[in-house]
């Protein structure tokens, strides 16, 4: 008697192991499925579009700052009056550069092919140098601008993020 009631305790907690392990197993198979889910359906695609509005935001002031400065009658009359005194386009490029906290400040002419920087004509862009390809794609390209990441020349070529803005004349 003593060992059927032996037999039946251990049938019995046999019994009950294996129901808590099962209950427990399933429990976290649904909970892992569940958080998946979750993850998947609502938090990557709400991440994402966090991430996305904070690029986009990051990237709004350069390129208004670039369409301001592409639209700006001062930079057209400069040049259309022939690009007179180098200095009034560099203190405006500074001015620019201070004025909207931006990493550097450029103007390449198409009339002179002169890169103006902050610092004085930085050089002539030409369509020998494999550095300049970017200026004559951006001149022939069908949007008013791009952005692009390059070496900036004028900081040790530091990899800096640039907008490329067509400034045209008064006529187009």
């Amino acid at each position: 008697m003593e060992k059927l009631k032996n037999k039946y305790a251990l049938i019995i907690n046999l019994i009950l192991v294996v129901g808590f392990l099962s209950v427990s197993l399933t429990s976290y198979f649904v909970s892992l499925s569940s958080l998946r889910k979750e993850i998947r359906e609502n938090q990557l695609p709400l991440t994402s579009d966090n991430i996305y509005s904070e690029i986009q935001r990051d990237f709004l002031q350069p390129v208004y700052t670039s369409s301001l400065m592409a639209m700006d009658t001062f930079l057209r009359d400069w040049v259309i009056s022939g690009e007179k005194d180098e200095t009034k386009i560099v203190k405006y490029l500074r001015e620019i550069k201070m004025k909207y906290n931006t990493f550097t400040s450029f103007f390449v002419s198409d009339r002179s092919y002169k890169y103006y920087h902050t610092d004085g004509i930085l050089k002539k862009v030409s369509r020998n140098s494999s550095r300049d390809e970017w200026y004559f794609r951006v001149q022939n390209m069908k949007n008013d601008y791009e952005i692009n990441v390059d070496p900036d020349m004028a900081n040790n070529d530091t990899m800096t993020i640039f907008v490329n803005y067509k400034v045209y004349g008064y006529n187009g």
